[in-house]
């Protein structure tokens, strides 16, 4: 009786080939069409095939923060890597603010003019007075701790709180605008001894606050 094959045939068939692995994707082929249609676009651009990513392509924009300062700049700032201002100093980042002496906050409409004013006091644009150290920028006043955090002063869609005006918006704040629910307004003796303050912080947090 003839002997039975696995896999078919008459006995001297060669064996069959082995199973051929999974491709994986590599340096020169991608590994999905994005990938496929950025390599075109670059080699339609450059007229070959860039097997080293460009800068571009690993480097991301230049941003920050935070933002180095150069050694050659006059001032508090110089060779410091400049951090914008604390949350504090923001409407809603009065919520948790610490309350200090002087406060300064951006008003509402203006919290995002932070970032480019410290980006230019960084690149040497601001305007320094050795008098008050700060820096004048965009018509802003700014001043620079020795850690590189910019704190605001005064100016343009800024206003100054003193310690019972920044205490009253942090109240608001917390009870989302609602006087009634910020007890302390109507209990705490710096807040009732100081009805304008409390008038102030609410004109702030409401945005119809006038410097």
């Amino acid at each position: 009786m003839p002997k039975s094959h696995p896999h078919g045939g008459n006995g001297n068939d060669p064996p069959p080939p082995p199973p051929r692995r999974p491709r994986t994707a590599g340096a020169d082929e991608p590994d999905n069409i994005a990938a496929a249609q950025a390599r075109i676009a670059r080699v339609a651009e450059t007229g070959r095939p860039s097997e080293t990513p460009t800068r571009a392509d690993v480097v991301p924009e230049a941003g920050g923060p935070p933002w180095p300062a150069a050694n050659d700049i006059p001032g508090s700032a110089r060779g410091r890597d400049l951090n914008p201002p604390h949350r504090r100093h923001t409407i809603a980042g009065a919520r948790n603010g610490i309350v200090d002496e002087q406060n300064t906050v951006y008003l509402r409409g203006h919290e995002g003019v932070a970032a480019a004013d410290v980006r230019g006091i960084a690149a040497g644009d601001g305007v320094w007075d050795p008098v008050s150290q700060r820096y004048e920028i965009n018509g802003r006043t700014y001043g620079v701790e020795p850690s590189g955090r910019v704190f605001p002063d005064s100016g343009a869609g800024m206003v100054k709180l003193d310690r019972n005006e920044y205490a009253a918006l942090k109240e608001i704040v917390r009870a989302g605008g609602d006087l009634s629910a910020a007890p302390q307004l109507s209990r705490n003796p710096r807040f009732t001894a100081n009805p304008e303050a409390v008038a102030k912080a609410k004109a702030i947090y409401d945005g119809t606050y006038e410097p």
